[in-house]
């Protein structure tokens, strides 16, 4: 089966925050000629409604400047009915019929890469052309820009199939095999890098971790409240997201120990929970392990200091005092926020125990595009 071609059209399904953030950084590589969006539906009254879109964002302001600086007032042009952004050409699949994975005619437009970033196909395993294999089709291969979850609980992995995180696992990818490519989630490609490293370094010295990732909005809250819907088992969501913190679930504590197996074999504890807050980016992990002995700061800034050295696109070491707003537009998919470390070391009995409590931040919409392209360049044979 083999690499992707670098510049064969790159296919997105649905264009909400990460998929139109994946067009900006596609179009501003301008590596093809044409990228391929299907919504299955129309949008707005005209063209140019597509084009006002992708021109501008309330979070990351006007694409013009996202490409050119300051100095350019437009990088999007409409001609002879098609959208063109920074020169690549926008093929539009707005027909009702496109919403089907299976009949998204990507062959036809030269795609061999899809990117759903949907969120609503998320089962490998599922075989028709409503499911997330329909995109094959047509296509050669598809990343889901989500964690893989199964229809059926207990469904196993399909071996044409796999997840992987950047700095953790890509290594599992195999051209040959590998069709359908999960990324995870923002938060797992935020959390799993300094897991594996604490994996790496302690061991079984490692007895347990404990993650809550404090998260901006998503569409998936309410802006005012609403009534929940039938069968609603969270009517959290339904609170108005304006005026709350809304605990949530995060499938991040599944998908960590999916790239790092070794949690399960050493027998490392572990849970995950959320709370999304009103901010529209800009997300913080806040990660509290324990550990069997005595270990001060310095011991474990040596851990994150060296890892971000030898994975230099993936964590960011920082010393700066931060906050979520600075790490707005990062292309980090971790920063470990050291000056935010805080221990303490009990005894029981000869044996010393050290609680660590660990910061990282991650920009859960840029960043985590930025590790989508990082695993394009993987599957272009490129890193």
């Amino acid at each position: 089966m083999g690499s992707i071609s670098t510049g064969s059209p790159v296919g997105i399904s649905g264009i909400g925050r990460i998929g139109k953030l994946l067009a900006w950084v596609l179009s501003a590589r301008k590596e093809q000629k044409e990228i391929v969006i299907s919504t299955g539906r129309g949008t707005g009254k005209r063209i140019e409604d597509l084009a006002t879109y992708l021109a501008w964002d309330s979070t990351y302001g006007k694409y013009a400047r996202f490409v050119h600086g300051y100095r350019t007032d437009s990088a999007i042009e409409i001609i002879d009915g098609s959208v063109y952004m920074n020169g690549v050409r926008v093929i539009w699949l707005n027909d009702p019929k496109h919403r089907v994975p299976g009949t998204i005619p990507w062959s036809e437009h030269g795609v061999e890469l899809v990117f759903d970033t949907t969120g609503k196909m998320l089962d490998p395993a599922a075989n028709d052309d409503n499911s997330l294999r329909g995109h094959l089709n047509h296509a050669r291969k598809v990343v889901l820009t989500a964690p893989f979850k199964a229809k059926n609980k207990g469904t196993p992995v399909p071996d044409d199939s796999v997840t992987v995180v950047g700095g953790v696992n890509f290594d599992r990818y195999d051209p040959e095999r590998h069709r359908i490519v999960s990324n995870a989630s923002c938060t797992t490609n935020c959390v799993a890098p300094p897991i594996k490293a604490l994996v790496d370094h302690f061991g079984e010295r490692f007895i347990s971790y404990s993650l809550t990732t404090v998260h901006a909005v998503t569409n998936s809250q309410s802006v005012l409240d609403v009534l929940p819907k039938d069968g609603d088992s969270d009517t959290r969501k339904r609170r108005s997201i304006l005026n709350n913190m809304i605990p949530t679930s995060t499938g991040a504590a599944n998908a960590v120990i999916e790239v790092v197996p070794e949690i399960r074999d050493l027998g490392i504890g572990s849970q995950a929970s959320s709370i999304r807050v009103p901010t529209s980016t800009g997300s913080i992990v806040i990660l509290d392990i324990s550990l069997m002995g005595e270990y001060d700061n310095a011991h474990i800034h040596d851990i994150f200091r060296t890892y971000s050295e030898k994975n230099p696109g993936i964590m960011k070491f920082s010393t700066e005092q931060l906050v979520s707003s600075d790490v707005i537009g990062s292309t980090y998919s971790t920063i470990y926020d050291s000056l935010f470390t805080h221990r303490r070391t009990s005894k029981r009995g000869e044996q010393y125990y050290t609680m660590v409590d660990l910061n990282f931040w991650y920009d859960n919409e840029f960043g985590y595009v930025n590790s989508l392209m990082r695993l394009y360049d993987r599957m272009c044979g490129r890193a």
